[in-house]
């Protein structure tokens, strides 16, 4: 399978995944998962925020690390050619050269059929085929225009960024399954509940399958032993799975373990619905000087110091 290169050539399918380092085992999972299922030459590699300014106002600060990332590929591809955009916390059933090759008719974004009336219009983001030599993105302004020209959750969808028409549902239905796995059409499982993902909760009815996957990486060597327990030890990855594997102890426990999912990622939740309630409350103080002590016990007996 290629490793992660440098984003270059043209020619080969060009695939740029979200995902931070607590994701950096489930990226390598689907990315096997694509070379597994496809005769193409593709490369791969992860994007984080670190390609994107921090926004001022904490009222519009990602929820992920890698939430901003996904408006630099353009940039990234020398505003020529395509790529595709995924999230990590997938895993792929069907040959990628399909998507690759979707006919954009005269679309800027080509997304999933029926990603709009999913109910969720970040679906629509997470899985996402690029004409990069028309797209003029540049991640610094449009970070900049959050809070001016649209709001954190609109800019999600993608569609602030695009006149009427440019982003259109071209691809065929089952490269984006939530959380859901039709063997008769699922090309692309999307594992979305981030406390139930198969790397950090041992039941999750789906789990298996990345598993399984993961279980072959271990088979033909692309994966070691030392690497899954590095990432147990950092806390990225339940300790039951290593027992699962066959690794370690079968009486291996999560809970008793003190195994915390996503234990990074919430505490980032928290940090940020802290300093929104921070900045709500400095800006009630400024309207209403008179009532500021008020105003500040009230965030000090909920949020302290």
């Amino acid at each position: 399978m290629p490793g992660p290169p440098a984003m270059s050539s043209p020619d080969p399918i060009r695939i740029f995944c979200g995902g931070d380092r607590s994701q950096q085992l489930a990226f390598k999972v689907l990315a096997h998962s694509i070379g597994r299922h496809t005769n193409r030459t593709f490369e791969i590699r992860v994007i984080d925020n670190g390609l994107a300014p921090a926004p001022a106002d904490p009222r519009n600060m990602p929820y992920t690390n890698f939430s901003f990332a996904r408006f630099a590929i353009p940039a990234l591809c020398g505003h020529a050619g395509r790529a595709i955009y995924m999230d990590s916390d997938m895993l792929v059933f069907g040959d990628i050269g399909e998507l690759w090759d979707t006919p954009m008719d005269g679309a800027t974004i080509a997304i999933e059929v029926g990603s709009r009336q999913a109910g969720n219009r970040s679906k629509q983001a997470a899985v996402m085929l690029l004409d990069c030599s028309r797209l003029d993105w540049d991640v610094q302004r449009i970070v900049a225009d959050l809070g001016r020209r649209y709001d954190y959750n609109a800019l999600m969808s993608v569609d602030p960024l695009l006149e009427p028409g440019q982003m259109q549902e071209l691809i065929v239905t089952g490269w984006n399954d939530l959380d859901r796995h039709d063997p008769g059409s699922t090309r692309n499982l999307h594992y979305t509940e981030i406390r139930t993902q198969p790397w950090v909760y041992a039941a999750h009815p789906l789990g298996q399958l990345w598993v399984d996957e993961l279980a072959l990486m271990l088979d033909s060597g692309a994966i070691g032993k030392s690497e899954l327990e590095e990432e147990v030890r950092l806390g990225y990855v339940r300790p039951s799975l290593l027992s699962q594997l066959g690794l370690g102890n079968r009486g291996a426990d999560d809970l008793d373990s003190g195994f915390v999912a996503h234990k990074e990622l919430l505490a980032r939740f928290a940090a940020r619905k802290r300093a929104i309630a921070k900045f709500r409350c400095e800006q009630a103080c400024a309207r209403q000087p008179w009532l500021g002590m008020w105003h500040r016990l009230r965030f000090k007996l909920r949020y302290g110091d």
